[in-house]
């Protein structure tokens, strides 16, 4: 999750009873595990938090080399593919946070959309669609240093929650 600029204080303090939320090296980003995910969106309406800029469900993590991005950002996306059906559209973002000058964001987007789009054209028979501005499902990889969250973020998702807005 992200705050708005010097909210991360107030932020966690909203978040206390909701899961575990912890401050990371990075300003106001905060990680957490939360039990139910939905129900934790549906609070999260409720409650309005002010201070909430954007949170990201990750579904699998891992830690990368950099070197070896692509291959293990595409690895990580595999077992996720199955959410994106058959003429649906995707983007792929790469959220990076630390590592400057390690990797390009757009270069590794553009590569695992390739990956993702070659794998999809394998299992449907058929060409994906790929849209950057409104997907159906959005790919996201968010980066702390060499740590990553992958997930995938539907476009009802989307609509039905104010946090879940791509980056």
């Amino acid at each position: 999750m992200t705050s708005h600029r010097y909210g991360e204080k107030e932020l966690l303090k909203q978040l206390k009873e909701l899961g575990d939320f912890y401050r990371t090296e990075f300003r106001d980003v905060i990680r957490g595990r939360v039990e139910n995910i939905e129900a934790f969106l549906q609070e999260l309406e409720k409650r309005n938090i002010f201070t909430l800029s954007r949170a990201f469900p990750i579904e699998k993590s891992f830690t990368f080399s950099p070197r070896m991005v692509i291959e293990e950002f595409c690895e990580a996306v595999k077992p996720l593919l199955e959410k994106i059906r058959k003429g649906e559209s995707f983007s792929v973002i790469v959220e990076r946070r630390g590592l400057k000058g390690a990797f390009s964001s757009q270069e590794v987007a553009k590569q695992v959309g390739t990956f993702i789009s070659k794998a999809l054209e394998e299992r449907d028979g058929e060409k994906p669609k790929v849209n950057l501005r409104d997907p159906d499902k959005a790919v996201i990889f968010e980066t702390l240093g060499r740590w990553c969250g992958v997930g995938i973020i539907s476009k009802e998702m989307r609509e039905k929650y104010f946090c879940l807005k791509l980056p």
